[in-house]
């Protein structure tokens, strides 16, 4: 009875220490002000239900064992929508899905949908160099069951009269959370549909995660978020003090990204985002609409911005200096990212806390660069050259781009 007793108050004592620390988190969650949302306030509102079959037709054509056909009759109302939607003052949200939260974002590209589909969904043109403030990491493991690219359908939109549907998987790996630091991995189901509704060209993207992500690493946000300059220490837990202990997951997402020309103007698209996500820990989903909100914003400013980037090369140069970065030795993209580092250092030489904490253990000694894989090398380098196109790099003069150049005679300059 006394041994009983005993095991029944430490229980109570766990369970009262985890609601103490859960409730702890939560508070700050919930009441620490974001600055990144500060002194903008949406009036929230719920997506009309009439949307909901097409929403929900849209995301059961996810994944191999999935095998509905693509139906556009069926999300009439979801194309309306995303063609009339106010996204300026209003922050609309969808039916739950698998716990996930949700929220809808929608803006304009000035660009024919064939340069978007070119640039961001070319087999040779990572994603992340499209969408840097986004992703780290990304690429297609499959498509079509097999071990092959993406097919290049931006060539078949002169002829285009059947709907065009590619299915495939991809693995992502998102860049650090603004306010916690936390990035992640995962897998995705993959399905492109391409096809015409009421003459208009347009392209659904779509994404279903399958399984629970990798644990969440601590990185960081080095200065201005508009710089793209982060940091992956591969470490476990939250970059935010006092958070370092908490292991957090996404448990699910999935998003319809819709890119439709618009009536009577084929220079012009209109890109709409619905995103669910149930991400956390303990598997409690710690996530709010206005935080799924501000990551569409993050990704749109950027994604608009490159699109529309008037001295942007030819896709044939992009993909050509692309070509140059898969290419390099092993040894070579090491001396690349080790100057890479250093520059990184200099670079926030000012911050000394960051210094203190993250760059002398990491990079002093070589360990942290003989664990990077040759795609996380790759991705700095890419994403150094992305930076440079838009001149996002011009406090530093000729020899920081030759000092990364990534083969003899490519030119950094625009």
């Amino acid at each position: 009875m006394l041994k009983k007793t005993i095991r029944t108050r430490w229980s109570l004592a766990k369970i009262s220490k985890g609601i103490f620390f859960y409730a702890l988190v939560l508070s700050v969650f919930l009441f620490f002000p974001f600055p990144s949302l500060a002194g903008k306030k949406l009036k929230e509102i719920k997506i009309p239900e009439t949307l909901s079959p097409g929403l929900h037709h849209l995301l059961n054509i996810v994944g191999p064992e999935n095998e509905e056909s693509f139906k556009p009759h069926l999300i009439e109302k979801v194309l309306d929508f995303v063609l009339s939607a106010d996204c300026t003052t209003s922050l609309y949200y969808a039916d739950k899905k698998f716990d996930g939260t949700s929220a809808y974002y929608g803006f304009d590209i000035h660009q024919s949908l064939e340069h978007i589909i070119q640039l961001a969904f070319n087999p040779n043109i990572p994603s992340y160099a499209v969408a840097p403030s986004s992703i780290r990491l990304s690429h297609w493991t499959e498509v079509g069951g097999q071990n092959q690219p993406l097919p290049e359908i931006w060539k078949l939109l002169p002829r285009l009269k059947q709907p065009v549907v590619v299915k495939g998987a991809e693995y992502v790996e998102n860049t650090p959370d603004l306010f916690t630091g936390v990035y992640h991995g995962y897998h995705l189901n993959r399905t492109l549909c391409l096809f015409k509704y009421k003459n208009r060209n347009i392209l659904i993207s779509l994404s279903k995660q399958t399984g629970t992500s990798d644990v969440g690493k601590k990185g960081l946000v080095l200065g201005s978020d508009e710089n793209w300059d982060y940091f992956y220490s591969g470490q476990k837990g939250l970059t935010k003090t006092g958070l370092g202990w908490v292991r957090s997951y996404m448990y699910d997402s999935a998003s319809i990204i819709v890119y439709s020309e618009i009536d009577g103007d084929t220079s012009r698209v209109r890109c709409g985002v619905f995103k669910w996500l149930n991400a956390g820990w303990a598997e409690i989903n710690m996530v709010r609409k206005k935080h799924i909100h501000r990551g569409l914003e993050r990704f749109g400013k950027t994604f608009k911005a490159i699109m529309e980037y008037p001295s942007l090369p030819k896709t044939r140069e992009l993909v050509k200096n692309f070509s140059r970065i898969e290419q390099l030795s092993l040894e070579g993209l090491k001396d690349r990212i080790k100057t890479y580092f250093r520059i990184l250092e200099a670079r926030y030489a000012d911050d000394s806390v960051l210094l203190k904490k993250y760059f002398s253990d990491f990079f002093d000694d070589g360990r942290y660069l003989s664990q990077m894989t040759r795609e996380e090398m790759q991705s700095i380098l890419a994403l150094e050259y992305m930076k440079n196109i838009l001149g996002k790099n011009q406090q530093f003069d000729e020899s920081y781009f030759r000092k990364l150049a990534y083969i003899k005679g490519l030119n950094y300059q625009k």
